[in-house]
């Protein structure tokens, strides 16, 4: 029986977000007759594991802010989760993020650790990473240290190699696996193209925005819901300017409701320059919603034929592939059957039992 050790750092700093929820599904998922799983800490407001797998953590409830709240978090788990690492029998150890606190005992102890990579975003955009944050340098030191790479994806597998100059056979393509979590609620809106999650710089979303303008012109009750972040004051005096305000809705959603979203959608829209992976592809999938990607990064890898992708450089492009799905029901529901079973090839069974694989080489 092999033990893998996880630690708290993603699980302290997100609620919810894709790399909380692929540990979570990975954590407590792992064969019973094999593997056991822990992630030492004492407070967790994470989402995934506190609600979706039931675990219970202790929560401060004072400051009510929760950037407030974390930094108390992180000081205890971050204790927590060395004093594990120095002392508990383990066999692999598996980070959840970059900081390399860990390092120097992980190695001392002649530990193997394994490092799964979601993207190359902060060195593909540097330009967007804060001047404090040491991600990148983190990154790349624990990158070189690891035993073993996971790559959530052939496109950032490539990524690794090309801008760290990682020995490929050290890197195995794990894709991320996906199982619905929650029955859809009750439909929220009327004839809306979904998007989902953050709106900054390489996302895209603001030239896709002003690219599909025209299409608002042709129908009346057109409406863009977004998920993440509530807008911002920028945004809210830009889309005024553009004559649109009324058009964008945003909504912090629950599980529930974002299946619902996903359900009753016209379509889902990725214009995203770069990403990882793309989790919320497999999500619009298995609910039944017609996906408008990019032709970029690895979105082709996962959506093959199941999407209709758009050149995310040019804005004629982007209005043309969204106004083709909205104007054809025989293309959304085509899109839609295509896209159900492209979500078969990722099942959270077959992105567990890959990456036990990995764990049973070390």
């Amino acid at each position: 029986m092999k033990k893998i050790l996880f630690d708290n750092q993603m699980f302290t700093l997100q609620r919810f977000g894709g790399v909380t929820r692929y540990f979570a599904d990975l954590m407590y998922n792992l064969p019973h007759d094999e593997f056991t799983s822990e992630a030492p800490m004492r407070y967790c407001e994470n989402h995934y594991v506190t609600e979706t797998y039931g675990n219970k953590y202790e929560k401060i409830t004072f400051p009510n802010n929760y950037r407030l709240r974390r930094q108390l978090y992180i000081l205890v788990n971050k204790h927590i989760s060395y004093k594990a690492i120095k002392f508990d029998e383990y066999d692999i150890f598996h980070p959840t993020y970059f900081n390399p606190y860990f390092l120097k005992t992980v190695k001392k102890r002649q530990k193997p650790f394994v490092l799964t990579v979601h993207d190359m975003t902060f060195e593909r955009y540097p330009q967007d990473v804060l001047i404090y944050d040491r991600t990148i340098p983190h990154k790349r030191l624990l990158i070189n240290e690891a035993d073993h790479i996971i790559a959530v994806s052939e496109n950032t597998k490539r990524d690794i190699v090309e801008l760290i100059g990682t020995d490929p056979s050290k890197i195995t393509v794990v894709h991320h696996g996906y199982r619905p979590i929650a029955e859809p609620s009750a439909q929220l809106f009327d004839r809306y193209v979904l998007y989902v999650g953050e709106r900054k710089g390489y996302k895209n979303f603001l030239p896709w925005l002003s690219a599909i303008r025209p299409l608002f012109n042709l129908d009346p009750n057109l409406k863009v819901v977004c998920t993440g972040t509530p807008f911002s004051s920028a945004e809210i005096k830009l889309f005024k300017k553009w004559n649109i305000a009324d058009r964008l809705v945003h909504i912090s959603a629950n599980d529930a409701q974002m299946a619902s979203l996903y359900k009753h959608a016209l379509c889902f829209v990725f214009p995203s320059h770069y990403e990882g992976f793309g989790i919320p592809i497999l999500e619009a999938f298995a609910n039944g919603c017609p996906v408008c990607l990019s032709n970029a990064s690895c979105f082709p890898e996962v959506a093959g034929d199941a999407a209709l992708f758009f050149n995310p450089n040019d804005a004629q492009s982007m209005q043309d592939t969204l106004k083709e799905v909205l104007v054809s029901s025989a293309l959304r529901e085509e899109l839609a059957r295509k896209g159900t079973m492209r979500s078969k090839e990722f099942s959270l069974e077959r992105m567990v039992e890959q990456t036990c694989n990995v764990y049973r080489k070390l």
